[in-house]
């Protein structure tokens, strides 16, 4: 690129101006070899796509599960399994990707080979916005093996989770027991009750005023005592179906992409095309220089 030499300003050195003559004249005196090797690097880069392995990408969208809380004097609403900002994070552990390529079957540390590697690194995991969902993406050299790698997360995490919330169903499915235990005793009393009201009535006999009047009350305790046992039994029944109590789960299939997502000719091509434009910006500076250097030591 030709240069005029002029004094920089306030300076009694000699500086290098560079107007837009010289910016013009050097693309017209280099313009076949900027066009050509920009081409030529566009050509590689979209090239280069057809030997990089293809990676197909697979989405899940995740739903933590709940517990269902007994109604007490202060409401209380059902309770995650686990917090949501925590399942996230456990979903990014290396420990949890671990136990996903053990299950799926491939070794992990340092023998680790290209599939593993690669569904390791492209795990991403993001909370959906305005919802309490996760969703993940995960990456394969097929379909079918993103689809298994993103599969094997969510049976992972669901695996996790059944133990996490094991405590909590055995406790509901104890009290339901314990419940049907009191119901049980309580038919049996009202079976006796019933029995002694009958005797008396057969009987004729009229009997104390006051022992009436205590059989009248165990009577009403009794009927009481039921109905209270079975309103719990039926409210322990209820946050046990699987509308109020459920572990985490997948909400819908997985999903995998028609197309692969990497690589892709558009950023290979472009990113060609600018090393090339690059490539001749620096051959033409340079063949420039070499001709100034040339004239100046044809000129001594």
């Amino acid at each position: 690129m030709d240069m005029k030499v002029a004094p920089a300003p306030g300076n009694n050195g000699d500086g290098v101006v560079i107007t837009l003559e010289d910016v013009l004249g050097f693309f017209r005196r280099h313009a076949v070899r900027i066009l050509s090797l920009s081409v030529v690097g566009l050509a590689i880069g979209i090239c280069v796509t057809f030997v990089i392995p293809k990676q197909w990408e697979a989405t899940g969208v995740l739903q933590i599960g709940q517990v269902a809380n007994e109604a007490t004097t202060v409401p209380v609403g059902p309770t995650q399994i686990e917090p949501i900002a925590r399942a996230l994070e456990r979903l990014r552990i290396p420990q949890f990707t671990d136990a996903v390529l053990k299950n799926l079957g491939f070794a992990v540390g340092p023998d680790e080979d290209a599939n593993a590697a690669l569904i390791r690194r492209s795990l991403k995991t993001t909370i959906l916005a305005g919802t309490d969902l996760i969703q993940y993406t995960v990456r394969g050299f097929s379909p079918q093996q993103a689809k298994q790698a993103a599969e094997a997360i969510s049976v992972e995490l669901i695996r996790v989770h059944a133990g996490l919330m094991r405590p909590s169903l055995e406790r509901l499915k104890a009290d339901l027991a314990e419940v049907r235990q009191g119901v049980d005793r309580e038919d049996k009393r009202r079976e006796m009750l019933s029995d002694l009201v009958r005797n008396q009535a057969q009987g004729g006999v009229a009997g104390k005023f006051s022992e009436n009047v205590l059989l009248s009350e165990m009577v009403n305790e009794n009927e009481k005592a039921l109905r209270s046992l079975r309103l719990r039994s039926n409210t322990l029944q209820e946050l046990m179906t699987t509308e109020r109590t459920y572990n985490t789960h997948l909400l819908g299939p997985v999903e995998t992409g028609r197309r692969y997502v990497y690589p892709r000719k558009s950023l290979f091509g472009v990113g060609g095309l600018v090393a090339g434009l690059l490539l001749s910006l620096l051959l033409g500076v340079a063949i420039d220089a070499k001709h100034r250097l040339k004239s100046r030591t044809g000129n001594i």
